[in-house]
Protein backbone atom coordinates (compact mmCIF):
# COMPACT_ATOMS: atom_id res chain seq x y z
CA UNK A 1 0.00 0.00 0.00
CA UNK A 2 2.51 2.37 0.75
CA UNK A 3 4.42 1.66 -2.68
CA UNK A 4 1.85 2.57 -4.53
CA UNK A 5 1.01 5.76 -2.68
CA UNK A 6 4.70 6.57 -2.97
CA UNK A 7 4.70 5.86 -6.91
CA UNK A 8 1.21 7.78 -7.09
CA UNK A 9 3.11 10.62 -5.48
CA UNK A 10 6.08 10.34 -7.69
CA UNK A 11 4.09 10.36 -10.81
CA UNK A 12 2.09 13.07 -9.64
CA UNK A 13 5.21 15.31 -9.11
CA UNK A 14 6.39 14.28 -12.70
CA UNK A 15 3.82 15.13 -14.28
CA UNK A 16 3.42 18.50 -12.69
CA UNK A 17 7.00 18.91 -13.74
CA UNK A 18 6.84 17.68 -17.18
CA UNK A 19 3.87 19.87 -17.42
CA UNK A 20 5.50 22.68 -15.79
CA UNK A 21 8.48 22.23 -18.51
CA UNK A 22 6.30 23.01 -21.68
CA UNK A 23 4.88 26.31 -20.50
CA UNK A 24 5.99 28.85 -23.34
CA UNK A 25 6.18 32.04 -22.30
CA UNK A 26 4.14 33.18 -25.10
CA UNK A 27 4.21 37.19 -27.18
CA UNK A 28 0.77 38.24 -25.68
CA UNK A 29 2.35 37.59 -22.08
CA UNK A 30 5.38 39.52 -22.93
CA UNK A 31 3.70 42.51 -24.28
CA UNK A 32 1.44 42.36 -21.40
CA UNK A 33 5.09 42.55 -18.93
CA UNK A 34 6.40 45.00 -20.97
CA UNK A 35 3.42 47.42 -20.74
CA UNK A 36 3.29 46.71 -16.80
CA UNK A 37 7.18 47.93 -16.97
CA UNK A 38 6.51 50.79 -18.86
CA UNK A 39 4.15 51.68 -16.12
CA UNK A 40 6.18 51.06 -13.29
CA UNK A 41 9.19 53.36 -15.17
CA UNK A 42 6.24 56.00 -15.36
CA UNK A 43 5.23 55.56 -11.88
CA UNK A 44 8.44 55.81 -10.23
CA UNK A 45 9.55 58.95 -12.58
CA UNK A 46 6.23 60.73 -11.22
CA UNK A 47 7.62 59.61 -7.93
CA UNK A 48 10.58 61.29 -8.59
CA UNK A 49 8.89 64.75 -9.61
CA UNK A 50 6.47 64.90 -7.37
CA UNK A 51 8.87 64.02 -4.13
CA UNK A 52 6.60 60.86 -3.40
CA UNK A 53 8.15 58.00 -2.01
CA UNK A 54 5.00 55.67 -2.01
CA UNK A 55 5.01 55.89 -6.17
CA UNK A 56 8.88 55.34 -6.25
CA UNK A 57 8.15 51.82 -4.09
CA UNK A 58 5.35 51.17 -5.84
CA UNK A 59 6.52 51.47 -9.17
CA UNK A 60 10.15 49.49 -8.23
CA UNK A 61 8.22 46.83 -6.64
CA UNK A 62 6.12 46.54 -9.94
CA UNK A 63 9.28 46.89 -12.54
CA UNK A 64 10.75 43.98 -10.11
CA UNK A 65 7.95 41.94 -10.58
CA UNK A 66 7.55 42.18 -14.22
CA UNK A 67 11.21 42.72 -15.08
CA UNK A 68 11.51 38.82 -13.39
CA UNK A 69 8.70 36.93 -15.32
CA UNK A 70 10.66 38.68 -18.75
CA UNK A 71 11.94 35.84 -21.51
CA UNK A 72 12.73 36.90 -24.69
CA UNK A 73 10.73 36.03 -27.97
CA UNK A 74 12.30 32.28 -29.88
CA UNK A 75 12.99 33.34 -33.27
CA UNK A 76 11.63 29.53 -35.44
CA UNK A 77 14.67 30.29 -37.60
CA UNK A 78 17.40 30.81 -34.83
CA UNK A 79 19.77 28.58 -33.85
CA UNK A 80 20.09 27.02 -30.09
CA UNK A 81 23.42 29.34 -29.91
CA UNK A 82 21.19 32.64 -30.98
CA UNK A 83 18.29 31.93 -28.39
CA UNK A 84 20.72 30.99 -25.07
CA UNK A 85 22.31 34.08 -26.05
CA UNK A 86 19.20 36.31 -26.55
CA UNK A 87 17.55 34.07 -22.52
CA UNK A 88 21.38 34.93 -20.77
CA UNK A 89 21.43 38.42 -22.62
CA UNK A 90 17.58 39.45 -21.29
CA UNK A 91 18.16 37.78 -17.67
CA UNK A 92 21.81 39.78 -17.17
CA UNK A 93 19.54 43.01 -17.84
CA UNK A 94 16.64 41.85 -15.83
CA UNK A 95 18.75 41.15 -12.86
CA UNK A 96 20.41 44.46 -13.27
CA UNK A 97 17.37 46.33 -13.18
CA UNK A 98 16.22 44.61 -10.30
CA UNK A 99 18.81 45.53 -8.23
CA UNK A 100 19.12 49.50 -9.68
CA UNK A 101 15.57 49.70 -8.78
CA UNK A 102 16.57 48.49 -5.29
CA UNK A 103 19.18 50.79 -5.35
CA UNK A 104 17.36 53.78 -6.14
CA UNK A 105 14.49 53.20 -3.43
CA UNK A 106 17.01 52.93 -0.57
CA UNK A 107 19.26 55.76 -1.93
CA UNK A 108 16.03 58.01 -1.88
CA UNK A 109 15.02 56.46 1.81
CA UNK A 110 18.57 57.71 2.45
CA UNK A 111 17.80 61.26 1.50
CA UNK A 112 19.98 61.10 -1.53
CA UNK A 113 17.82 61.70 -4.24
CA UNK A 114 20.07 62.61 -7.26
CA UNK A 115 21.92 59.49 -6.37
CA UNK A 116 18.62 57.93 -6.88
CA UNK A 117 17.70 59.27 -10.00
CA UNK A 118 20.97 58.33 -11.29
CA UNK A 119 20.51 54.43 -10.58
CA UNK A 120 17.04 55.12 -12.43
CA UNK A 121 18.46 56.59 -15.44
CA UNK A 122 20.41 53.47 -15.16
CA UNK A 123 17.26 51.25 -15.45
CA UNK A 124 16.14 53.05 -18.44
CA UNK A 125 20.23 52.34 -19.99
CA UNK A 126 19.58 48.67 -18.77
CA UNK A 127 16.02 48.76 -20.74
CA UNK A 128 17.53 50.46 -24.09
CA UNK A 129 20.63 47.82 -24.10
CA UNK A 130 18.18 44.57 -23.97
CA UNK A 131 15.93 46.10 -26.72
CA UNK A 132 18.89 46.97 -28.77
CA UNK A 133 20.54 43.70 -28.67
CA UNK A 134 17.67 41.59 -28.25
CA UNK A 135 14.99 43.42 -30.57
CA UNK A 136 17.66 44.74 -33.27
CA UNK A 137 16.97 48.49 -32.63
Amino acid sequence: MKKIRSKIVILSMLGSVLTSGLYAYSSEERIADMRQMESAVQQMQKGFLYNNLQDIQKGAELLKKHTARIEPPVAKDADSFRRNYAYDITKREAKKIISLADQSVEQYKAHRPKQAMNSFTKILKQCMTCHARIRKW
